[in-house]
């Protein structure tokens, strides 16, 4: 649907009339009638006005004008996605080629993101066999952009186990800063869940445990309701592998051995074993740098 056919759709759901609407935002009704039409364009800020007065988001206004469809780029990418989860390689080869050529055309940045992300699941995610020129690219993007918003957040959660560590944790600071302005914006809340507790994991393998205390915190702060189970059981046993790096071993195993409890209990089987095993590989390393005497 077009703008104006979108307007008029809401405005008639919620039975307010031109002329009411008209009033509320400081219009005449038959503006309002020739932007429904499409006879006349509309600015962001009456569009703003419009759906406030309508008791709607802009989130949900443009779900409506895609025919209560996500955007045709997140569509894409998310049939990515479940290509590469069905194993089905060639056909990710094929879209691959069809991002390139559409790029191409319309030098639309997001495709050039998408055709990187086809190309690292072409070679497995194997460093040995991506091109390194394309992860500088995607870096060199998310480190030039100081007000990261959702597609930023998402770029980082499918490349960051492909950065080195330093720059992985340089890019922490536009994290946390999206996290703390956008608190309140729920559509963030499933990829920030993704990738903060990946972040968590990245800064465990490569020991960049002052990253794990920042990333923890902001976590926490993140999830404080205790409908967010999963999300709350996964900060118990981060929080105990912080305690262990801190030389609290016994209150960190109680508190890593707790969220198992949960895990287990809920029958999250590979889950279970990522992070036990996750658990294992610092232990190695706490004996390691702490050999008893």
């Amino acid at each position: 649907m077009e703008i104006g056919q979108v307007i008029r759709y809401i405005r008639k759901n919620k039975n307010i009339t031109q002329q009411a609407l008209a009033d509320a935002i400081g219009m005449t009704r038959p503006y309002i009638a020739r932007i429904e039409s499409g006879k006349n364009s509309i600015s962001s800020d009456k569009l703003t006005e419009i759906l406030e007065y309508c008791n709607v988001t802009y989130n949900e206004f443009f779900y409506i004008k895609n025919d209560y469809k996500k955007s045709s780029k997140m569509n894409e990418f998310n049939k990515v996605l479940k290509l590469y989860y069905a194993n089905e390689i060639e056909e990710i080869s094929k879209i691959k080629l069809e991002v390139k050529k559409k790029y191409e055309e319309s030098g639309d940045m997001f495709l050039r993101h998408l055709y990187i992300q086809c190309h690292c699941i072409e070679n497995d995610f194997d460093l040995s066999r991506i091109n390194k020129e394309y992860l500088d690219e995607i870096a060199d993007y998310l480190l030039s952009v100081d007000e990261w918003c959702y597609h930023e957040l998402v770029m980082l959660n499918n490349f960051i186990f492909l950065f080195p560590p330093s720059t992985a944790f340089l890019m922490t600071k536009n994290l946390l800063n999206r996290a703390e302005k956008y608190k309140e914006l729920n559509t963030d809340s499933k990829v920030l869940s993704f990738l903060f507790f990946n972040l968590l994991e990245f800064s465990f393998r490569y020991d960049g445990y002052t990253y794990s205390k920042l990333i923890l915190d902001a976590t926490k702060n993140y999830f404080t309701e205790t409908t967010e189970f999963f999300e709350q059981t996964l900060m118990l046993f981060y929080e105990g592998m912080l305690n262990i790096v801190e030389e609290s071993v016994a209150e960190g195993l109680e508190k890593c051995n707790r969220a198992f409890t949960v895990l287990q209990a809920l029958g999250h089987d590979k889950i279970y074993k990522k992070y036990k095993d996750e658990l294992e590989e610092l232990m190695k390393k706490v004996v390691t740098n702490h050999p008893a005497n």
